[in-house]
């Protein structure tokens, strides 16, 4: 589950979650058709340009991030629901007959692959994400946010870590990294704060849910969860109870 940095936030960085916290919950609950609420949230996902154009030129100007280094793509992604449905329904929107089928296949086979494990296990298997393609992301403009939020200032430092299955090396961007984790953050508890699905779930199993099973929008929607039990976010020691995000009173 994600970590709150909320302590560790910048006086701007705090205002920055507040402000988009409070905006992302006042626009679900205006929402009258269900319809229209995953589009809330998706559209809340600019504010992390936003957030990156006002952080600091010094800090934007040592970011190496750039098509072909995918060394975060190897690694398990937790998500909410909603950017697994975002996610499915670019795909099926962009993608041609014979690439959604094979994607099936791909998060099938991620899916069977991760069953069981604790995020330990998740992690030594150095999975690709289902998505990547050439060392690009396919789905890029829909991306989730824990994607949108990872900046790094060394690339090949990215891929040591990925090689030895730990972070010694920091590769964190002051200045951005705080930010992006302020937008990250305060959508997420909007989410949960309005009632919907805060539960952390594996990115290609519960993507493999998604695009099998039209149920899981209309879940969502009605404010269930979205997804079963076998595409819960693992901890370390396997007990998946670690992937609820409890929101309670966050916007009080």
């Amino acid at each position: 589950m994600r970590g709150c940095m909320c302590a560790q936030f910048s006086p701007e960085e705090d205002e920055l979650f507040e402000k988009t916290g409070a905006s992302v919950l006042r626009r679900l609950r205006k929402t009258k058709n269900p319809a229209d609420l995953l589009s809330v949230v998706a559209s809340a996902h600019k504010e992390f340009d936003r957030a990156y154009a006002a952080a600091p030129a010094a800090a934007r100007e040592s970011v190496a991030c750039r098509a072909g280094c995918d060394a975060c793509c190897h690694v398990p992604v937790g998500l909410l629901a909603h950017e697994v449905l975002i996610a499915a329904q670019h795909v099926q929107m962009t993608f041609s007959p014979e690439e959604l089928e094979a994607l099936i296949e791909r998060a099938a086979a991620h899916r069977a692959a991760f069953a069981g494990k604790s995020n330990h296990e998740r992690t030594d298997l150095r999975t690709p994400c289902v998505l990547l393609r050439d060392g690009s992301c396919s789905i890029y403009a829909a991306r989730p946010e824990a994607c949108r939020s990872h900046h790094s200032t060394n690339a090949e430092a990215c891929r040591m870590n990925l090689a030895t299955g730990r972070e010694d090396i920091d590769v964190y961007v002051p200045g951005v990294r705080g930010r992006m984790f302020a937008v990250m953050l305060s959508i997420d508890q909007a989410v949960a704060e309005a009632g919907f699905d805060g539960r952390a779930y594996d990115f290609g199993s519960a993507l493999h849910e998604a695009l099998t099973n039209s149920f899981c929008a209309a879940r969502w929607v009605q404010r269930q969860a979205a997804f079963p039990e076998d595409c819960w976010e693992a901890s370390e020691d396997g007990d998946d109870e670690s992937g609820v995000i409890r929101a309670e009173g966050f916007f009080q």
